[in-house]
């Protein structure tokens, strides 16, 4: 069979579609690796192609006789557009992600078939039915499978983003926040691929600077130092990034932090969440403490790494004076990057389902679920304080002068030509936080 799989076209920080063609959009574009990973665990007896819309065109011509596409809770109504359409040229179209497992039925109004979670135990299972004609309309979840099975990404079918790469070690978080919807899609604690497998695919992979798409690369680090020590002992000179937590990045020996860098660490992704503690306590994310949050910035400063925060606003403690008190954090702390959401409600997280409970969701349509509208009634503040607070935060942030300030501190903390991508994002967030969303 011929299948054709797509990842559409995606708004959200440093991946954004408007950006599409332009030198950040090649140099800064987020890797995709979902597709690709499906592609490697189909029979090579199939042809498979991809296409990554923030990059090429789709054809809705395609000789395909199954057209695979992943959804996103942001990206579902034109996911349902793009399926429509090859549904009305007689194709068959099956739905995966995040989206489509939180919200299966609806997702089945625009699909012959939907995939339900991980897809390595029922993608073999779903072509060997399309291979009969006969599709199930639904297939899994099924968490029940080994990493250590899992083939390399189909690399050979990625071509637009040429500096930045992506791995996965792991899958699964142990952490239960209540906005994630990593815990309800990932039906399982975390599973882990052996290291040599790790490493021999960054090994093959072309790219320079890799992300590394675990949710977090601290829940276990034990099994992330053998990778450190693998990298370090093969001689794999290449930069990477990844998701780090606070209060593990605040408090393992030096050994961690050091062996990090050597492997080539360039950056930690650190979700902080929120500079209250009060709002910490209340969406249970207790370990981290705010507190703590300065010094272990300067702590991974100090081992030649940069450090980029995720701040969310609009938690049930927050009231309107948050928004100057994490500005003031963000400058007083040095973070080398910030990531600033508004809290949203996907479905499928408990998150959600509390909302709803309370009559707090007061919009539905998918597209606004994108962490820079608001989407829910907040408690101490109104709907529109709560955006145009995070909107004030981001653009003061990411004005130039402080941009090109970054940028001289990061090289100067980082001292690699990886460091590039740290102070490249700072670009990428000011392009996106400049846009003219509207409440």
């Amino acid at each position: 069979m011929n299948i054709l799989l797509v990842f559409p076209r995606i708004e959200h920080g440093a991946t954004t579609y408007s950006d599409k063609g332009s030198w950040s959009s090649i140099l800064f574009g987020y890797p995709i690796i979902t597709l690709p990973h499906l592609a490697g665990i189909t029979p090579r007896h199939h042809t498979v192609k991809i296409v990554n819309e923030n990059y090429e065109d789709i054809d809705f011509d395609e000789p395909a006789d199954i057209i695979g596409i992943t959804s996103y809770t942001m990206t579902a109504p034109h996911v349902y557009e793009i399926a429509d359409e090859f549904r009305r040229r007689g194709k068959k179209v099956v739905l995966g992600g995040y989206h489509p497992t939180a919200m299966p039925q609806e997702a089945l109004q625009h699909a012959d078939s939907v995939v339900l979670g991980e897809a390595e135990a029922t993608w073999p299972e779903l072509i060997a039915d399309a291979e009969k004609g006969h599709l199930k309309q639904f297939y899994g979840p099924s968490p029940d499978f080994d990493m250590a099975l899992i083939p390399p990404i189909r690399r050979d079918l990625i071509s637009q983003n040429p500096l930045l790469g992506a791995v996965q070690s792991t899958r699964g978080c142990p952490n239960q926040c209540e906005f994630c919807a990593i815990a309800s899609f990932c039906k399982h604690g975390v599973k882990q691929r052996p290291v040599k497998n790790v490493v021999e695919e960054i090994k093959q992979m072309p790219n320079r600077i890799y992300i590394i798409h675990d949710p977090s690369l601290t829940v276990n680090p034990p099994y992330s130092l053998e990778i450190f020590k693998e990298l370090i002992r093969q001689k794999v000179r290449k930069g990477w990034v990844a998701n780090g937590n606070s209060n593990v990045l605040g408090k393992v020996d030096d050994e961690f932090l050091d062996l990090a860098k050597r492997s080539g660490c360039v950056e930690w992704f650190v979700g902080f969440e929120s500079v209250s503690q009060e709002s910490l306590n209340g969406i249970k994310k207790t370990v981290n403490k705010v507190e703590d949050f300065k010094r272990t910035i300067k702590r991974i400063h100090k081992h030649g790494m940069a450090v980029q925060g995720g701040i969310i606003f609009g938690f049930d403690q927050d009231t309107p004076d948050i928004f100057d008190l994490t500005l003031e954090k963000m400058y007083e702390w040095e973070l080398d990057a910030v990531e600033i959401n508004i809290l949203t409600p996907y479905p499928g997280t408990p998150l959600y389902d509390r909302l709803e409970r309370e009559g707090r969701i007061t919009s539905r349509d998918w597209t606004r679920y994108n962490q820079v509208d608001v989407v829910f009634k907040p408690l101490h503040m109104s709907e529109k304080e709560l955006f145009e607070g995070s909107r004030k935060v981001a653009k003061q942030f990411y004005r130039i002068p402080d941009i090109i300030q970054r940028a001289f501190r990061t090289f100067a903390i980082v001292r690699n030509t990886a460091a590039i991508l740290p102070a490249g994002t700072n670009y990428t967030f000011r392009r996106y936080y400049k846009r003219d969303f509207k409440f």
